[in-house]
Formats: C-alpha cells, sequence, structure tokens
C-alpha cells in the first residue's frame, strides 16, 4: 500500500442538534474497526472529535457542508472512508440527535465519499434507505449485535432495542442491496463460553455480509481503568460472568465462524477502495 492509496479516515457523531466530525489516520495493517467501531453508551469515547457542527434553522450544518465541498474538491473525499455513529449511535430517538443524523446523510447526495459506514443498533435505520440507494456501493451498515439472548440485552444492555429487531432489518437491508457488517463488540454472554457460540456464529453469518468480533477489553491497565467504572462491567462482575471480562472472551466465537464462513471476517470494502484508488490515481 503506497502512501497515496492509504485511506483517510473520517468519524463522525450526531448529537443534540449538531454533529461532530474529526479527520484520522491509522497506521498500515491497522485493522480500522477496532478504533472505529460503535461504542457503548456509557463506555466514554476513544476517537477525537475535533469539530462540532452546529443547526441553525436558515442554513442546517452549512459549516459541515463547506468543509465537505472542499474536501471533495481536492479529491480527498472521494478516497475517504467515513464511520458515521462511533461514540453516540445516530438513530437511538434520544437528545434530538435523529433530526441531526438525518439531515447529515442527505449531504452525501451532494457529496459523495469513498466510503460511509453507518453505525448503529437502531432499527430506524431503514428510514435512510433512500440514501443508502443512491449512494449504492460506496455505502454499508454496521448493526452491533452482542448477544443472541433477549434476556441478555435486558440485563446488561438495557434500553437497546432487541436482538430480534436488529437482525430483522440486517436482512431488510441485505434484500436492498446494501451491505451489512454485524459488529459483535463487546462479546456479551451467549450461553456457554464454548459450546453456544457455534450456533450464535450460524445466526451471524446468515445475518450478514461481513463481521466483526472483540471482546470487551484487551488487558491493557489503559483499557481496564477506562470500563472499570461502566455499569456493564459491574453487573458482569457482580454475577460472576468472569469469562466475558477476559481478554480472550471473543475467541471461541471468532473460531467457531472461522469454521462456517472465514471470509466474512474479512475488511470488505478496503479491497473495493483500493481498487478505486488505484484506477483513480492511474487516470
Amino acid at each position: 500500500e503506497t502512501e497515496e492509496q492509504r485511506s483517510l479516515y473520517f468519524t463522525v457523531d450526531s448529537f443534540a442538534n449538531g454533529i461532530s466530525f474529526g479527520q484520522h489516520c491509522l497506521e498500515s495493517g491497522q485493522d480500522e474497526r477496532d478504533f472505529y467501531g460503535l461504542r457503548m453508551h456509557d463506555e466514554g469515547s476513544v476517537v477525537r472529535l475535533s469539530s462540532r457542527y452546529a443547526l441553525h434553522k436558515e442554513n442546517p450544518l452549512h459549516g459541515l457542508e463547506a468543509n465537505l465541498m472542499r474536501l471533495s474538491r481536492q479529491g480527498v473525499l472521494r478516497s475517504s472512508v467515513v464511520y458515521f455513529g462511533v461514540s453516540m449511535d445516530p438513530f437511538l430517538p434520544f437528545d434530538g440527535k435523529f433530526e441531526a443524523s438525518m439531515k447529515f446523510l442527505s449531504l452525501f447526495e451532494r457529496y459523495t465519499p469513498g466510503m460511509l459506514i453507518v453505525q448503529t443498533r437502531s432499527p430506524l435505520v431503514v428510514i435512510a434507505m433512500p440514501v443508502f440507494k443512491k449512494l449504492g456501493p460506496n455505502v454499508a451498515v454496521t448493526i452491533a449485535v452482542e448477544t443472541p439472548l433477549e434476556e441478555v440485552v435486558q440485563r446488561y444492555t438495557p434500553g437497546l432495542p432487541r436482538v430480534a429487531e436488529r437482525l430483522k432489518v440486517a436482512t431488510a437491508l441485505r434484500r436492498f442491496g446494501v451491505r451489512v457488517n454485524l459488529q459483535v463488540s463487546p462479546v456479551l454472554p451467549y450461553g456457554d463460553w464454548r459450546a453456544d457460540a457455534g450456533a450464535f456464529a450460524a445466526q451471524l453469518c446468515e445475518h450478514a455480509d461481513s463481521l466483526h468480533v472483540m471482546p470487551l477489553t484487551d488487558g491493557t491497565e489503559k483499557t481496564e481503568r477506562r470500563l472499570r467504572a461502566t455499569s456493564l462491567v459491574k453487573k458482569l462482575s457482580a454475577d460472576r460472568k468472569f469469562h466475558w471480562l477476559r481478554p480472550d472472551s471473543a475467541n471461541p466465537l471468532i473460531t467457531a465462524i472461522e469454521k462456517i464462513a472465514p471470509e466474512k471476517l474479512r475488511l470488505i470494502h478496503k479491497t473495493q477502495l483500493a481498487d478505486r484508488q488505484v484506477k483513480m490515481f492511474a487516470a
């Protein structure tokens, strides 16, 4: 991968009446999904968001549109990856974020990035289908599914949509030609750590074009310190679910996926974006 072909990454989060926009570069070989996956609601942001754009009644997101126009004219946007929904879910209808999310997505009908990755746990993402159809191969949707068990969702991530609803949306999006990634990050209890990994893996493979699985922690002191205060970790500890607090908690599930469909663990859009960049630089 040459310096020219290396992707530039933008991260976007919607907040009450506005949008946060950050620009990033990753080292070659790093998996972008490890950095830009959708966080749990109280996990805290580990991605720096450098600019905020407020919604104005007269001209919503005028500042952000001017920035996107500049990036488009420079040819930067066309070879960039935009992750929408990193620190906050853009489609959970809390705190006035939903309106800002829809206004932001409409901008991409005019300013198309190399790849837009919309990340959510909400079935309301289907409302953006007209934008997705227009963007075609330049868009993918990541839906976070941490467990197949509804009782686990209710216990550890109360208030989030039901697993069945998330998987139904994944099916609907794929039926309309939208690529779907299922993010299992962090892996939460799905039954017996080893014995039930195969069933969960099969369910995930059935509903996704690609998969990304990560444990709750990487075992480093910095991560452990950040997670210790979260309600999720406190509940897992109180329930003595210590398997799920280990850095290797995702291993049985990853192994099970590798037996069924190892290609689904690969980052799909990376090759397509690289091909597009080679054509662009060749021209």
